[in-house]
């Protein structure tokens, strides 16, 4: 998992797409899109939009990927996003077999981050993450969740 600002996203040159995302959150802050999907490349790379309110940590799951990275930021309220490396913890729905990318798993958070501003995280096939929690309170919150094409 990396937590950086999007200022400094194109700092890591392994994240692909780094100024396609910049551009896409700048447009995104001028304008009332709505929540859903936007194609940026395709399949290659695309932003799920969305509106929700926070969960308490005991009602999540952890979860990760295997074709996609994820760069998550809240542009608007508090999120709390807790991170484990996948093998500590143990499965409780396959999303892989069927094909899809998916997984979900219980166990104990080694760190969390708090997602809000310009801070975003990024996460990685190996980066269990619990996302969508309340930090301090329930709060409702604007996300994009940029998928990347691992």
């Amino acid at each position: 998992m990396i937590v950086t600002t999007i200022d400094r996203l194109t700092d890591y040159k392994d994240i692909p797409y780094a100024e396609d995302i910049k551009k896409f959150i700048a447009d995104f802050k001028k304008t009332d899109m709505q929540t859903g999907r936007y194609d940026i490349h395709g399949d290659n790379l695309f932003a799920a939009v969305s509106r929700y309110d926070t969960q308490p940590k005991e009602e999540r799951e952890f979860e990760n990927h295997r074709k996609y990275i994820d760069l998550q930021i809240v542009l608007d309220g508090k999120e709390e996003l807790y991170w484990a490396p996948v093998d500590t913890l143990t499965m409780t729905k396959d999303g892989f077999s069927d094909g899809g990318d998916c997984s979900f798993y219980k166990g104990e958070a080694l760190s969390s981050v708090t997602l809000g501003g310009d801070q975003c995280t990024i996460l990685f096939e190996n980066d269990a993450h619990m996302p969508n929690c309340n930090y301090e309170k329930v709060e409702s919150v604007l996300k994009i969740v940029f998928k990347i094409l691992a």
